[in-house]
C-alpha cells in the first residue's frame, strides 16, 4: 500500500469520524452538557491534528530533560527551579522558532524527522496541573494519543502523578506509556526493585502489558542507545511507521467520544430517575386531588342534607298553620275581623294566606343562609387542607434535587415548581381558594347572589349557590300560593287546596335537592379544575422532559452503536 493510498484511506476514515463528532456536539449541547460538548468540539479540531504526543509527570521528573534528549535540541529550559509553568507544543519546521498561542500554551517548531506527522507537548508537573492548569486537562488530555507519564526511578511512586494517570488512562482512556528517568543516578537494586513497583501500579489500573522506558537522559547525549533514549525514539517511529499512528490517532478520538458518550448515558439515567420521581410526584398528586374531590363531595352532601332538611320542617310547619288559616273557624274569624277594621290593614283570609307564604319564604332563606356560611366553610376548610399537603410535598420535592443551570432535562424543573407553588399559595391566601372575588363577580356568576348580601369569603360560591338555589324553588312555591287562594269559596275548596300546595311543597323538595346536586357539584367541579390547573405547568414540564429524555437516549444510543461499530482496520 503506497503512502497516497494510506493517507487517502485515513482521510475517509477521519471524514467518516468528524461526522459522528459533529453529531456528537450537536447531542451533548441539545442534552443540556455545554462542557461536554466543548470537549466534543476540541475532539472534532483534533482529529485534523498531528499525532499528540502529551508527555506528564510531576515537577522535576526529568521530562524536560528527556524531551532535550528525545530531539536532541535544547527545546525546553532545564533549571533547578520548576522552569515549565507553561505547556509546550512543539511540532516540525524548517526552523527552529518559539511564536506564543495563548497565555499557557506555546508553540515550538523544531526540525527533527521525528516529528514529522507528530507534535510533542511538554506540561507543568502534574501538581500545578491538578491545582492551577486545568486548560490541559479540558483541551490536551482527551486528545491526547499517546501519553508518556514520566518517573524519577528513585521515587516513581507520586500520588498526584498516579491520580492524574488515573484521569488519563482511566476516565479518558487514552494509550500510555512509562518513563523511569535519571537512570545514572540509581542502583541497580534501586532500578529493579521501583521497575517492578511501578508494573505493579500500572497492572493494578488495568495496564497488563505496561511498555517502560528506563532512561538516562544525561547518558543519553553521549550513547542514545545505552542511555535508553533510542528505544523510545523506535517506540515512537514504530507507532508512526505505515500509518499506525493515523489509526492509532483515530481510535483513541473514537474512545474519548465513547467516553463522552459514557457520560451522557449517566447523566442520563439520573435525569431519569429524577423525572421517574417527579411522576410518581404527580400521580400523588392527582390521586390527592381525587381523594380530595371525593371528601369535599362528602361535605357538600351534609351540606345538601342540612338544607333539605330545614326545608321539610319549616314546609311542614307553613303546610300546618296554612291548613289552620283554611278551616271554617279561620276564614270566618278573618272575615268577621275584615269588617271592623276597614281600608289598607283590613286582615282578609287571601292576605293572611299571603303572609303565611312570605313568612316561610324568610324563614327558610334565613336558615339556609347559616348553614350554606358553615357547610361552605367545611367545603372549604377540605379542600384547603389538601392543597396545603400538596403545597409542603411540592416544597419537598422541589429540594430533592440541584439540576444544572440551563439543562434541558431538568433545569426548568426548579422554575416550574417555584411557579406552581407560587401559584397554589395564591389560591390559598386570604382564607382559601376562590376567594377575592368581589360582589360584582358573584352576582354575575349567579344573578340571584345579591340577594340577601353575598359574603366575599372563603366558600361564597357555594353559599351563594344554596342560598339561590333556596331561593328559586321557595320563590316558585310562594308565587303559586297566589293562585291557589284567588277566589270566594276557599273553605269549600279545602281539600283540594291543600292537596295542591301539598304537592307543590313536595315538588318544591325534588327540585331543591336536584338543584343543589347541580349546583354544588358543578361548583366543585370548577374549584377542582382551578386547583388542579394551578399543578399543570408541573405536569407539562414533566411531559416535556419526558420527549426530551426519550430524544436524548435514542439519539444517543444509536450514535454509540455507530461509534463502536467505527473501525480501522
Amino acid at each position: 500500500m503506497t503512502t497516497t493510498l494510506l493517507e487517502a484511506r485515513y482521510l475517509a476514515l477521519r471524514g467518516e469520524l468528524t461526522g459522528h463528532l459533529g453529531r456528537l456536539c450537536e447531542l451533548l449541547a441539545a442534552c443540556g452538557r455545554p462542557e461536554g460538548a466543548a470537549t466534543a468540539r476540541a475532539l472534532l479540531e483534533h482529529a485534523a491534528e498531528p499525532f499528540l504526543f502529551v508527555v506528564v509527570g510531576e515537577v522535576k521528573a526529568g521530562k524536560s530533560s528527556l524531551i532535550n534528549a528525545l530531539l536532541g535540541a535544547e527545546v525546553t529550559d532545564v533549571a533547578p527551579d520548576p522552569c515549565t509553568d507553561r505547556i509546550r507544543v512543539i511540532g516540525r519546521e524548517e526552523t527552529v522558532a518559539k511564536a506564543p498561542s495563548g497565555d499557557l500554551v506555546v508553540r515550538v517548531a523544531v526540525d527533527n524527522p521525528l516529528l514529522d506527522g507528530l507534535a510533542i507537548v511538554d506540561t507543568p508537573g502534574v501538581d500545578s496541573i491538578i491545582d492551577r492548569h486545568q486548560e490541559i486537562t479540558e483541551a490536551f488530555i482527551p486528545r491526547a494519543d499517546l501519553a508518556l507519564f514520566t518517573f524519577s526511578v528513585l521515587n516513581p511512586y507520586s500520588r498526584s502523578a498516579w491520580e492524574f494517570f488515573d484521569l488519563v488512562a482511566g476516565a479518558w482512556g487514552r494509550r500510555v506509556a512509562f518513563a523511569l528517568t535519571m537512570a545514572d543516578l540509581a542502583s541497580r537494586e534501586q532500578i529493579a526493585v521501583n521497575t517492578g513497583r511501578l508494573r505493579e501500579l500500572a497492572r493494578e489500573r488495568g495496564v497488563e502489558d505496561p511498555v517502560v522506558f528506563l532512561i538516562s537522559s544525561e547518558k543519553s547525549r553521549a550513547d542514545p542507545e545505552a542511555g535508553g533514549i533510542e528505544a523510545l525514539r523506535r517506540h515512537i517511529r514504530e507507532l508512526t511507521a505505515g500509518g499506525g499512528h493515523f489509526a492509532g490517532k483515530l481510535d483513541a478520538t473514537r474512545r474519548s467520544a465513547l467516553r463522552l458518550l459514557q457520560e451522557l448515558g449517566e447523566s442520563l439515567d439520573e435525569r431519569g430517575r429524577e423525572l421517574a420521581a417527579d411522576q410518581a410526584e404527580a400521580e400523588r398528586i392527582r390521586s390527592r386531588l381525587d381523594t380530595a374531590r371525593l371528601a369535599a363531595g362528602r361535605e357538600a352532601e351534609v351540606l345538601r342534607t342540612r338544607v333539605e332538611a330545614a326545608y321539610a320542617r319549616l314546609s311542614e310547619a307553613f303546610l300546618a298553620a296554612f291548613a289552620a288559616e283554611l278551616t271554617l273557624g279561620g276564614m270566618l274569624g278573618r272575615s268577621v275581623t275584615s269588617l271592623w277594621r276597614r281600608g289598607k290593614d283590613a286582615a282578609s283570609p287571601a292576605k293572611r294566606l299571603a303572609e303565611l307564604g312570605e313568612t316561610f319564604g324568610r324563614d327558610l332563606e334565613r336558615e339556609v343562609e347559616s348553614i350554606a356560611a358553615v357547610g361552605a366553610a367545611h367545603i372549604f376548610e377540605s379542600v384547603s387542607g389538601y392543597a396545603r399537603i400538596l403545597l409542603d410535598e411540592l416544597r419537598l420535592r422541589r429540594l430533592a434535587s440541584s439540576p444544572a443551570l440551563g439543562d434541558p432535562l431538568s433545569g426548568e424543573r426548579d422554575r416550574v415548581l417555584a411557579e406552581v407553588a407560587g401559584r397554589v399559595e395564591t389560591l390559598l391566601a386570604e382564607g382559601g381558594p376562590m376567594a377575592g372575588l368581589d360582589a360584582k363577580s358573584v352576582a354575575a356568576m349567579d344573578p340571584r347572589a345579591a340577594m340577601g348580601g353575598a359574603l366575599v369569603v372563603l366558600g361564597t360560591i357555594f353559599a351563594v349557590s344554596v342560598k339561590s338555589a333556596v331561593i328559586d324553588v321557595t320563590g316558585g312555591v310562594v308565587a303559586a300560593l297566589g293562585a291557589l287562594i284567588a277566589g270566594s269559596a276557599l273553605y269549600w275548596q279545602r281539600p283540594k287546596v291543600l292537596r295542591e300546595m301539598r304537592r307543590r311543597l313536595a315538588h318544591g323538595g325534588e327540585t331543591l335537592r336536584q338543584e343543589l346536586d347541580e349546583r354544588l357539584s358543578a361548583r366543585l367541579d370548577r374549584v377542582f379544575r382551578e386547583l388542579a390547573d394551578r399543578f399543570e405547568p408541573f405536569f407539562s414540564d414533566i411531559a416535556a422532559r419526558g420527549e426530551t429524555l426519550a430524544d436524548c437516549r435514542t439519539r444517543r444510543d444509536e450514535l454509540d452503536e455507530a461509534l463502536r461499530r467505527f473501525s480501522t482496520q
